[in-house]
């Protein structure tokens, strides 16, 4: 793998490649002599691209970017195993008056060996792809209401078999360490409720689940499980709320760990659950998109309690950049690990394209920009940058790509030209070096500009003062804060402090000295007069001298001060004179 990462496109001309560096060419991969070219992926550690035809499947080396495998038959989806060793391909099940029972259309190919080394039939493209453990040892797929564990890559025997009526669907744990962790939802029925369970292999006795939550509404589920398979978020939802509560569909959002710890969510805004993603990073934090619009979105830890309130906005998407990447700051905490980002981007049914790079160790804004029309965001391997694109047949309008940096500058776009259509766009995935762009923005080469939105008003409320205002929900706060209360004295206070120390630093760096500031002369001790009225006067006055010997120091620093504290500096000689009279 080369020290920079690779864009692949797909049109319905061509299949290109853009080496991740100024000028960004593009440069044939595929050109119209290969027809019908349907979809594109890269592989799961980034080292094969796999393209897809009405005739054929093949699968191309990153290296040299040559042939390594070839697949005849009409493809229609296709899946690279996490280690890169295997590649899946699904085809349409037929039944012919020859073969009533059809034939298997999912193939498992060994790219080392160069041959298909398992079929099975699978009826429905829905749930159609097997799954795999994370270090390639447990191979396992759905068979009607079983799913069969085959081990060690001997895909011609299973060896575990996990049992459920009505079972729906089942994921297995992104484990990091040798035990493996399955979750499986089953249907109910008759009134009976839903269920979700999560079972430790190889003890796949239902009554032995280490986690069992039931459900009466939940006709679907999806699991979210973190970095270390430990932690498992499940989203359960109907098709439809006959309670014509939502559009979406009743959801219910319920968690539980591998010690047997579990329990129902409940966000204090209501309306859908628009999205949700573990910190790929910190295997101990997630994040949610929720509510009503405006939508809300809340960092949680494990226990589900909230670290982070990043307000409300246009948003409907989380993206993560891949795991272990991070921003390298310019002065960086001990931890790189905790420079974690997250974009928070608005999509389809929000056409502003409204999108917010988040720092979630400082909890700060970094970067903000708008891309409407977007149908597919990706990250670069790197967390430095991140492609927004609008693609065919999503959108038959505006078809192309824009490359961000994660600050919001634009750093490139292509438009595709009359009669062309961008089909698909993927970043190679891969552990590459950082470049500049982790520290620095770049120049970009259009100003951004954001579009600015307001609420919807009603046609008799228009050309009228607003009186909306925001709630402290509303604004990124920590949980428990005042988001409108004012800063404190103490606060403000510090920020002057921190304002200035930053100002006489930037001031020695232009003039060339480094000496540290010679210390103030420290004022003579205070020496009673005798009299109290006398002694509480000077007192005073003392302290009014320190106030404004803060004030020339902030002055001295280059911070604009206000009319009143220019008039305090103006009056020191005044109170010097009084200060020496009441001392005689």
């Amino acid at each position: 793998m080369g020290t920079l990462p690779h864009i692949a496109g797909l049109t319905n001309k061509n299949i290109f490649l853009v080496e991740f560096k100024e000028p960004y060419v593009e440069r044939n991969l595929r050109d119209e002599t290969t027809t019908n070219i349907r979809s594109i992926i890269f592989s799961t550690k980034g080292g094969y691209l796999a393209y897809r035809t009405d005739k054929r499947a093949e699968v191309i080396k990153c290296a040299d970017w040559s042939v390594a495998a070839s697949i005849e038959g009409n493809i229609k989806d296709m899946l690279f195993s996490p280690l890169d060793n295997y590649f899946t391909v699904w085809e349409m099940f037929i039944a012919t008056k020859e073969l009533p029972q059809g034939k298997p259309n999912l193939h498992v190919f060994d790219i080392a060996k160069g041959k298909i080394i398992a079929s099975f039939t699978q009826k429905n493209q829905t749930g159609w792809e097997p799954k795999w453990s994370q270090d390639e040892k447990l191979f396992a797929i759905q068979a009607g209401n079983r799913v069969l564990v085959y081990e060690d890559g001997n895909l011609e025997r299973f060896t575990h078999t996990i049992n459920a009526e009505k079972l729906h669907c089942f994921s297995i744990a992104p484990s990091t360490t040798p035990a493996y962790y399955f979750s499986i939802f089953a249907l109910g029925k008759s009134g009976q409720p839903s269920v979700w369970r999560v079972l430790q292999y190889p003890n796949f006795e239902l009554d032995k689940a280490l986690v069992s939550r039931t459900c009466f509404q939940a006709d679907k589920a999806k699991f979210y499980w973190n970095r270390r398979g430990t932690n498992i978020l499940t989203l359960t939802q109907t098709d439809v709320d006959k309670t014509g509560g939502s559009y979406y569909g009743k959801q219910s959002l319920s968690y539980g760990d591998v010690k047997g710890n579990a329990g129902n969510m409940v966000f204090n805004k209501e309306g859908p659950v628009h999205a949700l993603a573990w910190n790929p990073g910190n295997w101990n934090e997630w994040l949610a998109v929720y509510g009503h619009a405006p939508a809300k979105a809340t960092l949680f830890n494990a226990k589900c309690d909230p670290l982070f309130e990043f307000g409300t906005g246009s948003w409907n998407t989380i993206y993560y950049p891949p795991e272990g990447t991070h921003i390298l700051f310019k002065y960086p905490p001990q931890n790189l690990n905790s420079c974690a980002h997250v974009l928070l981007g608005g999509f389809g049914n929000i056409a502003t394209g409204h999108i917010e790079v988040w720092d979630i160790r400082g909890y700060k804004r970094l970067g903000k920009c708008a891309a409407p029309d977007t149908t597919a965001l990706q990250w670069d391997p790197r967390g430095e940058c991140f492609l927004t694109a609008t693609t065919y047949p999503r959108l038959t309008v505006g078809n192309g790509y824009k490359i961000w940096h994660y600050t919001g500058a634009l750093m490139h776009k292509r438009e595709c030209t009359d009669k062309e259509v961008l089909l698909a766009i993927n970043w190679q995935p891969g552990t590459f070096p950082k470049s500049e762009l982790s520290r620095a923005a770049p120049r970009g080469i259009e100003q951004a500009v954001i579009a600015p939105t307001g609420a919807y008003r009603p046609p008799g409320a228009r050309n009228k003062p607003s009186t909306f205002t925001f709630h402290e929900h509303e604004k990124p706060h920590r949980p428990g804060e005042n988001a409108n209360a004012a800063p404190s004295k103490q606060a403000i206070k510090q920020k002057e402090k921190r304002e200035a120390r930053k100002a006489r630093k930037a001031e020695e760096r232009a003039t060339g000295d480094t000496s540290p500031p010679a210390p103030a002369p420290p004022r003579s001790a205070f020496v009673s007069t005798g009299d109290p009225e006398k002694d509480k006067k000077i007192k005073n006055i003392n302290k009014k001298l320190s106030d404004i010997e803060k004030l020339k120091q902030l002055k001295a620093a280059g911070k604009a001060l206000e009319i009143n504290q220019k008039a305090k500096i103006e009056g020191e000689a005044a109170l010097l004179k009084e200060l020496e009279q009441l001392r005689l």
